[in-house]
Protein backbone atom coordinates (compact mmCIF):
# COMPACT_ATOMS: atom_id res chain seq x y z
CA UNK A 1 0.00 0.00 0.00
CA UNK A 2 1.17 3.69 -1.09
CA UNK A 3 -0.06 5.80 2.18
CA UNK A 4 1.03 9.81 1.17
CA UNK A 5 0.85 12.07 4.32
CA UNK A 6 1.43 14.22 2.35
CA UNK A 7 -2.53 13.97 0.95
CA UNK A 8 -3.49 12.92 4.32
CA UNK A 9 -2.70 16.52 5.62
CA UNK A 10 -4.11 17.79 3.56
CA UNK A 11 -7.22 16.18 3.79
CA UNK A 12 -7.30 17.40 7.11
CA UNK A 13 -6.80 20.72 6.33
CA UNK A 14 -9.43 20.90 3.85
CA UNK A 15 -11.97 19.71 5.93
CA UNK A 16 -11.53 21.72 9.05
CA UNK A 17 -11.65 24.55 6.43
CA UNK A 18 -14.94 23.39 5.14
CA UNK A 19 -16.44 22.77 8.53
CA UNK A 20 -15.46 26.84 9.25
CA UNK A 21 -17.02 27.99 6.21
CA UNK A 22 -20.06 25.94 6.97
CA UNK A 23 -20.32 27.88 10.94
CA UNK A 24 -19.66 31.35 9.89
CA UNK A 25 -22.00 31.32 7.30
CA UNK A 26 -25.09 28.63 8.97
CA UNK A 27 -24.32 26.46 5.91
CA UNK A 28 -26.07 22.83 5.30
CA UNK A 29 -24.99 20.86 2.39
CA UNK A 30 -25.90 17.09 1.24
CA UNK A 31 -24.22 14.91 -0.68
CA UNK A 32 -24.54 11.61 -1.99
CA UNK A 33 -21.98 8.92 -2.94
CA UNK A 34 -21.67 5.75 -4.98
CA UNK A 35 -25.06 6.17 -6.74
CA UNK A 36 -27.20 6.41 -8.96
CA UNK A 37 -29.32 4.19 -7.26
CA UNK A 38 -32.42 3.14 -9.36
CA UNK A 39 -34.56 2.73 -6.39
CA UNK A 40 -33.10 5.20 -3.97
CA UNK A 41 -32.04 8.43 -6.06
CA UNK A 42 -35.36 9.04 -7.47
CA UNK A 43 -36.86 8.82 -4.30
CA UNK A 44 -34.25 11.40 -2.66
CA UNK A 45 -34.94 13.85 -6.04
CA UNK A 46 -38.52 13.75 -5.06
CA UNK A 47 -38.02 14.75 -1.35
CA UNK A 48 -35.75 17.31 -2.38
CA UNK A 49 -37.92 18.15 -5.25
CA UNK A 50 -41.20 18.61 -2.54
CA UNK A 51 -38.67 20.77 -0.22
CA UNK A 52 -37.12 22.96 -2.82
CA UNK A 53 -33.85 21.96 -1.86
CA UNK A 54 -30.92 21.28 -3.89
CA UNK A 55 -27.64 18.69 -3.33
CA UNK A 56 -24.52 17.38 -4.74
CA UNK A 57 -24.34 13.84 -6.01
CA UNK A 58 -20.84 12.15 -6.82
CA UNK A 59 -21.87 8.94 -9.27
CA UNK A 60 -19.91 5.97 -10.01
CA UNK A 61 -18.91 5.90 -13.37
CA UNK A 62 -19.70 2.49 -14.00
CA UNK A 63 -23.35 3.02 -12.12
CA UNK A 64 -24.02 5.23 -15.21
CA UNK A 65 -25.01 2.94 -17.95
CA UNK A 66 -28.90 2.10 -17.38
CA UNK A 67 -29.01 5.58 -15.03
CA UNK A 68 -28.90 7.93 -17.55
CA UNK A 69 -32.13 9.04 -16.91
CA UNK A 70 -31.79 9.33 -13.59
CA UNK A 71 -28.69 11.33 -14.33
CA UNK A 72 -30.28 13.30 -16.48
CA UNK A 73 -33.50 14.40 -13.92
CA UNK A 74 -30.90 15.28 -11.02
CA UNK A 75 -29.10 17.77 -13.93
CA UNK A 76 -32.40 19.24 -15.08
CA UNK A 77 -33.19 19.65 -11.31
CA UNK A 78 -30.07 21.93 -10.99
CA UNK A 79 -28.34 19.66 -8.23
CA UNK A 80 -24.71 19.43 -9.08
CA UNK A 81 -22.71 16.27 -9.94
CA UNK A 82 -19.64 15.61 -9.69
CA UNK A 83 -17.35 12.55 -9.94
CA UNK A 84 -16.49 9.71 -7.58
CA UNK A 85 -14.24 7.89 -10.43
CA UNK A 86 -15.03 4.82 -12.20
CA UNK A 87 -15.18 1.80 -10.00
CA UNK A 88 -14.68 2.97 -6.13
CA UNK A 89 -10.80 2.65 -6.11
CA UNK A 90 -8.43 2.92 -3.37
CA UNK A 91 -6.18 4.89 -4.38
CA UNK A 92 -3.38 4.05 -1.78
CA UNK A 93 -4.23 0.61 -2.39
CA UNK A 94 -4.06 0.57 -6.08
CA UNK A 95 -1.35 -0.44 -8.82
CA UNK A 96 0.40 1.86 -9.84
CA UNK A 97 -1.41 4.51 -11.97
CA UNK A 98 -4.30 2.69 -11.96
CA UNK A 99 -5.92 4.91 -9.46
CA UNK A 100 -5.11 7.67 -12.18
CA UNK A 101 -6.94 5.88 -15.01
CA UNK A 102 -9.84 5.11 -13.08
CA UNK A 103 -10.81 8.82 -12.17
CA UNK A 104 -10.20 9.32 -16.30
CA UNK A 105 -12.66 6.18 -17.03
CA UNK A 106 -15.17 8.06 -14.59
CA UNK A 107 -15.22 11.57 -15.92
CA UNK A 108 -15.37 9.87 -19.54
CA UNK A 109 -18.27 8.13 -18.48
CA UNK A 110 -20.03 10.98 -16.91
CA UNK A 111 -19.65 13.06 -19.87
CA UNK A 112 -22.85 13.70 -20.97
CA UNK A 113 -23.75 15.82 -17.26
CA UNK A 114 -20.58 17.07 -15.91
CA UNK A 115 -17.57 19.26 -17.40
CA UNK A 116 -14.07 18.12 -17.26
CA UNK A 117 -13.26 19.99 -14.02
CA UNK A 118 -16.19 18.90 -12.21
CA UNK A 119 -15.76 18.29 -8.17
CA UNK A 120 -14.05 15.45 -7.61
CA UNK A 121 -14.90 12.98 -4.50
CA UNK A 122 -12.06 10.65 -3.67
CA UNK A 123 -13.56 7.18 -3.33
CA UNK A 124 -12.58 6.04 0.78
CA UNK A 125 -10.82 9.33 1.20
CA UNK A 126 -7.83 8.22 -0.09
CA UNK A 127 -5.57 9.94 -2.89
CA UNK A 128 -2.50 9.03 -3.56
CA UNK A 129 0.20 11.38 -5.26
CA UNK A 130 -0.41 10.16 -8.98
CA UNK A 131 -3.69 10.55 -8.26
CA UNK A 132 -3.89 13.86 -6.64
CA UNK A 133 -1.27 15.02 -9.58
CA UNK A 134 -4.19 13.63 -12.22
CA UNK A 135 -6.69 15.81 -10.67
CA UNK A 136 -4.28 19.10 -10.52
CA UNK A 137 -3.40 18.43 -13.93
CA UNK A 138 -7.45 18.55 -14.97
CA UNK A 139 -8.04 20.94 -12.57
CA UNK A 140 -10.98 19.21 -10.90
CA UNK A 141 -11.54 20.58 -7.05
CA UNK A 142 -11.57 17.91 -4.24
CA UNK A 143 -15.26 17.75 -2.71
CA UNK A 144 -14.81 16.53 0.96
CA UNK A 145 -17.37 16.73 3.67
CA UNK A 146 -17.32 17.08 7.69
CA UNK A 147 -19.99 14.63 8.85
CA UNK A 148 -20.52 10.72 7.79
CA UNK A 149 -23.76 9.75 8.47
CA UNK A 150 -22.35 6.02 8.69
CA UNK A 151 -25.25 4.66 6.15
CA UNK A 152 -22.97 2.37 4.40
CA UNK A 153 -20.98 0.71 7.25
CA UNK A 154 -23.20 1.02 10.29
CA UNK A 155 -25.62 -1.89 10.55
CA UNK A 156 -28.39 0.45 12.33
CA UNK A 157 -27.80 3.60 11.33
CA UNK A 158 -29.88 6.46 13.29
CA UNK A 159 -30.48 10.24 12.89
CA UNK A 160 -29.49 11.27 16.04
CA UNK A 161 -26.21 11.49 16.46
CA UNK A 162 -25.72 12.99 12.69
CA UNK A 163 -28.08 15.64 14.15
CA UNK A 164 -26.03 16.47 16.92
CA UNK A 165 -23.19 16.50 15.07
CA UNK A 166 -24.53 19.07 12.90
CA UNK A 167 -25.79 21.44 15.61
CA UNK A 168 -22.61 21.79 17.38
CA UNK A 169 -20.92 22.54 14.59
CA UNK A 170 -23.28 25.34 13.29
CA UNK A 171 -23.43 23.58 10.10
CA UNK A 172 -21.48 21.23 8.21
CA UNK A 173 -21.21 18.68 4.69
CA UNK A 174 -23.01 15.37 5.59
CA UNK A 175 -21.47 12.39 3.47
CA UNK A 176 -24.60 10.15 2.63
CA UNK A 177 -25.32 7.32 0.18
CA UNK A 178 -27.25 6.49 -2.49
CA UNK A 179 -26.56 3.21 -4.22
CA UNK A 180 -28.82 0.20 -4.63
CA UNK A 181 -27.37 -2.98 -2.97
CA UNK A 182 -29.12 -6.33 -4.33
CA UNK A 183 -30.75 -7.60 -2.02
CA UNK A 184 -32.29 -4.43 -1.43
CA UNK A 185 -31.65 -2.96 1.59
CA UNK A 186 -34.88 -1.10 2.99
CA UNK A 187 -33.54 -0.01 6.52
CA UNK A 188 -30.49 1.59 5.02
CA UNK A 189 -32.66 3.51 1.99
CA UNK A 190 -35.06 4.55 4.08
CA UNK A 191 -32.77 5.62 6.64
CA UNK A 192 -31.09 7.98 3.36
CA UNK A 193 -34.71 9.26 3.00
CA UNK A 194 -35.08 9.99 6.76
CA UNK A 195 -32.27 11.53 7.04
CA UNK A 196 -32.25 14.04 4.64
CA UNK A 197 -35.59 15.16 5.52
CA UNK A 198 -34.92 15.69 9.58
CA UNK A 199 -31.30 17.95 7.98
CA UNK A 200 -33.46 20.05 5.94
CA UNK A 201 -35.93 20.09 9.20
CA UNK A 202 -32.80 21.06 11.28
CA UNK A 203 -31.62 23.39 8.68
CA UNK A 204 -35.27 25.14 8.56
CA UNK A 205 -35.44 25.10 12.59
CA UNK A 206 -31.69 26.85 12.29
CA UNK A 207 -31.75 29.59 9.62
CA UNK A 208 -28.95 27.66 8.33
CA UNK A 209 -29.10 28.25 4.06
CA UNK A 210 -28.79 24.66 2.05
CA UNK A 211 -26.56 24.52 -1.30
CA UNK A 212 -24.20 22.60 -3.05
CA UNK A 213 -20.89 21.58 -2.20
CA UNK A 214 -19.38 23.67 -5.35
CA UNK A 215 -21.54 26.80 -3.91
CA UNK A 216 -20.03 26.74 -0.51
CA UNK A 217 -16.45 26.83 -2.09
CA UNK A 218 -16.60 29.09 -4.83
Amino acid sequence: MRRSPRAECARLAQQRALRRRCTRSGTLVLTYDDGPGLRVTPRLLDLLAERSARATFFPLGERAAGAEEVLARAAAERHELGCHGHAHVNAVAAARGFAARDIERGYEALAPWIGPRAIFRPPYGKLSNESRRALRHRGAPLGWWTVDSGDALVPDPRPAPVLRALERAGGGVVLMHDFDRDPPEPVREDFVLDLTGALLDLAQARGWRVTTLGELMA
